[in-house]
């Protein structure tokens, strides 16, 4: 988990809320699955559906992102907005050794439909989000064009986000995010010390996997609350880092998830002191892929997917519209040298 300096606190703690609750509705269903996503990815795309929802429809999305009720749409943009320029970079002449760390939003609408002028306004300004007029009838065309982008900004890491048959001459719109990070430890493993190791999962079973082997001083914390240890390995040039939890327990981990629905990792961070620490961590590549319907109606999302939905301030006119699925994909890589992520979501 990657983590940054302060941002807009109205909506960290949304986004921090947010994160814990879908990852354990996704822990649910997915109980023996390695499980990685991207939080901001999800809750972007529906933040943009919620700039265009009115009624419960917005009530609901408001509920489930978990934010602040006191938040008009135009403030909530603004936040958001703060949260683009402040941590995602998009400078191509950075330097080499700087984390990349970029997020794109895009709003792919039926070419027979016009989008609204203030939701386009908020969305183009806030979310930077272009509005792409598409021939959906053109199913086979329209998805290549779709995941082209997404693979595109995403440094080829995510690719065929979408199936042929997702649109048809019907579809009135696609919103779509992506988002890419690669950065290098600011102290990097030996990649002559990486051997295999037995790893144990949370079904109790163990595996042999490769593990990286290192000896820093990093920040480190004991966690009686979350019954936990935890380390923060920094990257290089960056005020980013990843965030690794340990359950105490060999068969804690299904606990831990459970806590961590009601633990600010903000507060987690600021209780963790710099420590010697002999380090042993997997070196793994995972792709994760789901449909996150089921999900997010867990989280009282509910209304969006059903006749009853009104985004009727998404569009200047036409029939009502719902959402049919929300999809997500990711990729995370953890080596020696550091790590690199990507994800994208639809719907």
């Amino acid at each position: 988990m990657a983590t940054a300096g302060t941002i807009a606190p109205s909506l960290a703690a949304s986004r921090n809320l947010f994160a814990a609750d879908i990852f354990q509705a996704l822990a649910q269903t997915r109980a023996q699955q390695n499980v990685v996503f991207s939080p901001a990815s999800v809750q972007s795309c529906l933040a943009l559906a919620f700039l265009g929802a009115e009624g419960e429809t917005a009530q609901q999305l408001r509920s489930g992102l978990r934010l602040p009720a006191v938040l008009d749409k135009p403030s909530i943009a603004a936040d958001y907005a703060a949260f683009l320029q402040k941590n995602f970079h998009k400078s191509a002449n950075a330097a080499e050794d700087t984390p990349k760390l970029r997020m794109a939003n895009r709003v792919y609408v039926n070419e027979s439909l016009e989008l609204s002028a203030k939701f386009n306004e908020l969305a183009k300004i806030s979310f930077e989000s272009e509005a792409v007029p598409t021939k959906f009838a053109d199913a086979s065309n329209a998805v290549q064009t779709i995941n082209t982008w997404v693979e595109h900004e995403t440094e080829g890491k995510i690719m065929n986000l979408l199936q042929p048959d997702a649109v048809n001459a019907e579809t009135s719109a696609i919103l779509v995010n992506a988002i890419y990070f690669k950065a290098k430890w600011l102290h990097p493993f030996s990649a002559f010390s990486t051997s295999d190791h037995e790893f144990r999962m949370s079904d109790g079973q163990t595996s042999t996997v490769p593990m990286m082997y290192g000896d820093e001083r990093v920040k480190y914390g004991e966690l009686a609350d979350l019954d936990a240890k935890a380390i923060e390995l920094p990257y290089k040039n960056s005020d980013l880092s990843m965030l690794v939890l340990l359950p105490n327990k060999v068969d804690g981990l299904a606990a831990l998830e459970q806590k961590l629905t009601n633990a600010d990792l903000n507060l987690v961070v600021e209780r963790m002191r710099g420590a010697d620490v002999d380090i042993i961590l997997p070196k793994f590549r995972i792709e994760f892929e789901v449909d996150l319907k089921q999900p997010l109606q867990q989280l009282g999302m509910v209304n969006m997917f059903s006749g009853s939905a009104d985004f009727s301030s998404l569009f200047a006119s036409g029939p009502q519209q719902r959402v049919d699925d929300v999809k997500h994909k990711a990729f995370l890589d953890v080596n020696e040298a550091g790590s690199e992520a990507a994800a994208a979501t639809c719907e």
